[in-house]
């Protein structure tokens, strides 16, 4: 009697999110996290390989990862009474029900403009932004997603203090100016107040297997 001895391999994908607060140069606070890839992440990556058509060479999708954003939705918001009241109220409302363990969410919860108007969503906006070029590979597997939120993006006038609690990482499918975006990654953290004296620094590390 013969034993046959099945092997499994998975492909996994595994994130480490740093996003450090700094006021003038002096670091004010620090977050770090485990995010999840979500399955639009998933579906992305599966399209992303392979060919609609050989003749032209047409790939399935050729979009790559080129923007983050940021929001004050998801459940580890602290600071509920700042986000539920006045202009972040009326302009970036909604619920924070989003945890940084469902893969099947698709948007930010409550996205917030890194820079343009305010009021309604309007031409002009900017709701993600790029990040740098080229990603950072310490090791062949790892690709290192980097962005600075400038003093004056983000928190700038009427949205003066915006309590963060979540972040996304999109694909240069997104629309800067659409306020819905799909994220192939997703975090919610505790509170950071974004004010126009704080700069914030993000880290995203994408590593495969």
């Amino acid at each position: 009697m013969s034993t046959k001895l099945r092997l499994v391999e998975t492909i996994r994908v595994r994130q480490n999110l740093i996003i450090t607060a700094r006021e003038r140069g002096k670091i004010v606070a620090r977050r770090e996290g485990h995010n999840i890839w979500l399955d639009l992440g998933s579906e992305w990556l599966a399209a992303l390989i392979g060919y609609y058509s050989l003749s032209p060479d047409t790939p399935e999708r050729d979009d790559r990862i080129k923007y983050m954003g940021l929001g004050i939705g998801g459940n580890r918001q602290l600071a509920l009474a700042t986000a539920n009241s006045g202009v972040l109220n009326s302009d970036y409302g909604g619920t924070n029900n989003q945890t940084d363990t469902d893969p099947t969410i698709t948007t930010l919860e409550r996205p917030v403009r890194v820079s343009g108007g305010s009021g309604a969503p309007a031409a002009g906006d900017a709701w993600v932004v790029s990040v740098q070029a080229p990603p950072g590979h310490p090791i062949a597997s790892q690709a290192v997603f980097q962005r600075v939120f400038t003093q004056l993006e983000v928190s700038y006038y009427p949205y003066l203090t915006v309590p963060l609690s979540e972040i996304g990482l999109f694909t240069s499918a997104a629309d800067p100016q659409y306020y819905k975006n799909n994220p192939v990654a997703y975090d919610t953290f505790d509170t950071i107040s974004k004010t126009v004296a704080v700069e914030l620094e993000v880290e995203w590390t994408i590593r495969v297997g």
